[in-house]
């Protein structure tokens, strides 16, 4: 019984993120409008005050658009991207800012590019193969792995595996193996649906005796 009302409770949480989303996605692309609108104004009425309004509306805008992203990828390297979009509005835009203020903004961001380095790689070894993060894109996947992964048919691993279980009629699960122009991978974590880790294999585990 708890098993059921945890899993109700998980499952009404993700629609509630996914209603903010939409929310968030509206009001980006209605603000949008005001941006093209401030665009015309800057052309007729150039002023250094009112282009850097027109900077800081543009970046708020763009957080507005990684904060979408944040809450349907639910990664570390997502929030992270939110945090130095912020940051460097901050920097950028406010007068105020005194030499100590910009010094501490510098070294805060630099410590967030060495935390999605270091830490937030999303990449994992073990005996088997390669898990990755399943919103890494195919260029960086085939980086990270050294293989031949097919470009052009997602932007992410976990697209692709998408498109491989769209394409051949079966449903996402974890542990599921999929197969594409010799590439052997696995969901290795699946939540609500959203493929979250891949795990790209070595070797094909079922040819294992």
């Amino acid at each position: 019984m708890k098993f059921i009302f945890r899993n109700c409770i998980s499952n009404f949480s993700s629609y509630i993120e996914i209603f903010i989303s939409l929310i968030i996605m509206v009001g980006v692309i209605l603000a949008s409008f005001g941006l093209i609108n401030d665009l015309i104004n800057i052309y007729n009425f150039f002023s250094i005050d009112y282009f850097e309004k027109f900077l800081g509306f543009t970046l708020v805008l763009i957080i507005g658009v990684e904060l979408i992203k944040m809450l349907s990828r639910h990664t570390p390297g997502s929030a992270i991207e939110v945090l130095l979009f912020a940051l460097a509005r901050k920097l950028i835009i406010n007068e105020n800012n005194t030499s100590l203020d910009f010094l501490m903004g510098v070294i805060a961001i630099a410590i967030l590019f060495l935390i999605r380095k270091y830490f937030v790689t999303g990449i994992t070894t073990n005996n088997n193969g390669i898990m990755v993060s399943a919103a890494t894109t195919i260029t960086n996947a085939r980086r990270i792995t050294g293989l031949n992964i097919p470009e052009g048919i997602a932007q992410t691993i976990g697209g692709l595996v998408s498109y491989i279980a769209q394409k051949e009629g079966r449903n996402l699960s974890e542990g599921e193996i999929y197969k594409i122009d010799g590439i052997t991978m696995s969901i290795g974590k699946l939540r609500d649906g959203i493929i979250e880790v891949v795990e790209f294999f070595k070797e094909d585990p079922n040819s294992k005796k």
